[in-house]
């Protein structure tokens, strides 16, 4: 029973990592280049090879980010393995969510030695990216989040069990 959550959350990570790999397949072999293409559109869908992470940092090293990549993704089975009993499955789901997308771009960085960006938002500069990239940032702020919020919830809990106790000794 224990391990169970462990496993939900690995099987969670295979699962998103398949159904957006598919469907990042799809859309760049169907629709980038053909559709959403001009700039006066909200977004574009233009291919762009990125050999590097984040805006293009560390260009040329694919093997360290891949190393990079499977030590976050294990740092984080370790976290879930150990806490599983403390953890929610939203957190859980966050964490899976996150981990997939670290995955799926350590995938494309061994297996084609670049990742596909294709996504471009034309209303401001920004960097093109891809779906990896969106379970990647939205992951990450939202487990910010939510131990934010957990962590600020403890303080309250603390700081009224300590109000408490002092009112009981006077």
């Amino acid at each position: 029973m224990n391990l169970r959550r462990g496993f939900y959350f690995t099987g969670n990570m295979i699962v998103i990592f398949f159904i957006i790999f598919f469907l990042k397949t799809i859309i760049t072999e169907n629709l980038v280049g053909k559709y959403l293409t001009n700039s006066s559109s909200f977004i574009s869908l233009v291919p762009v090879h990125n050999n590097g992470a984040a805006f293009n940092l560390f260009a040329g090293y694919n093997y360290i980010l891949i190393i990079f990549a499977c030590l976050i993704i294990f740092a984080c089975m370790l976290y879930v393995f150990t806490y599983r009993l403390y953890i929610s499955e939203k957190f859980l789901f966050l964490m899976s969510s996150f981990c997939a997308g670290i995955l799926g771009n350590a995938y494309e960085r061994y297996a084609y030695g670049y990742v596909t960006d294709f996504i471009k938002i034309n209303f401001m500069n920004f960097p093109v990216f891809n779906l990896y990239d969106i379970l990647i940032t939205v992951g990450a702020v939202l487990i910010a989040a939510v131990v934010a919020i957990d962590k600020h919830r403890e303080f309250r809990e603390n700081k009224d069990a300590k109000e408490d106790d002092l009112y009981r000794n006077i």
